[in-house]
């Protein structure tokens, strides 16, 4: 192969390493300033270790053109290589907003898919067991039901794995002021050992103001509108549980996912 073409393929090399960096770097950044969750587990494993290979053909790329001495490259055609130059450079940019409509687009799709195998999931919860959540909604910390409350909120967690954890909110009062009861296992693991002496206000549910809100308005006005909180691989849902439709208490489905739905 000549002088001049091993010269260009190493130019090649070079400019393609350099722009798959920026891709890379532009993409990194991305994920990681807005939490977007894109790709699955080894897909995204793959994209981070992504960056040794391109490194290593950037380090080739440049000893190849050490080697070869740049200045043999032909100066021959320079007018349309200017021509071609600039379509390159805005074939280079286009790319970045394509790149971050994919990652949006991807994370969007992600979330997404949470959000229906969460609300299918507390359907499926209620449907299978309104007897136990029946029983569960009219639990007020009596010594004597501790045991039947902790089995079933144990229970109710293990029967899908859409979510980590499962918990059921409930109305209730502490010395007459109206107050969110947040029941479940862990807090009822906590409190095994010393069921005769369980502090209520360790139950309580500190809610935030837009999820005070929604939940005021659930158990007043009886509203079937579930909640869905994402953040940064966070998903939390609110699916109220109704008696004769009205809402006697509200699931809360939790769970944490650091990738992706998109990939193999």
């Amino acid at each position: 192969m000549e002088l001049k073409k091993l010269v260009r393929v190493s130019n090649i090399i070079g400019l393609i390493s350099v722009l798959l960096l920026m891709y890379w770097v532009f993409s990194f950044v991305l994920i990681e300033v807005f939490g977007l969750k894109v790709f699955r587990e080894h897909i995204t494993d793959m994209f981070g270790l992504s960056i040794l290979g391109i490194l290593a053909l950037m380090a080739g790329a440049l000893m190849l053109n050490i080697m070869l001495n740049l200045t043999r490259i032909a100066e021959r055609g320079q007018e349309a290589d200017v021509k071609g130059g600039r379509k390159l450079i805005y074939g280079v940019l286009l790319v970045f907003p394509v790149l971050a409509a994919v990652l949006f687009g991807g994370n969007y799709l992600t979330i997404q898919k949470k959000q229906q195998l969460l609300q299918h999931s507390a359907q499926s919860l209620i449907q299978d067991n309104r007897t136990q959540l029946a029983w569960l909604v009219r639990y007020r910390f009596a010594p004597e039901q501790f045991q039947m409350a902790k089995e079933i909120l144990s229970v109710l967690g293990k029967q899908d794995s859409a979510f980590s954890h499962v918990s059921l909110i409930v109305p209730g009062n502490i010395n007459g002021k109206p107050v969110f009861f947040n029941l479940n296992s862990d807090q009822m693991t906590h409190w095994e050992e010393k069921v005769q002496t369980i502090d209520k206000s360790e139950f309580l549910y500190a809610a935030g103001l837009a999820e005070r809100g929604y939940l005021d308005n659930a158990f007043q006005t009886h509203s079937k509108a579930p909640r869905f909180e994402y953040e940064s691989g966070r998903y939390v849902l609110l699916y109220p549980y109704q008696e004769g439709g009205k809402t006697v208490g509200v699931l809360r489905l939790s769970d944490y996912q650091p990738y992706g739905k998109l990939g193999s």
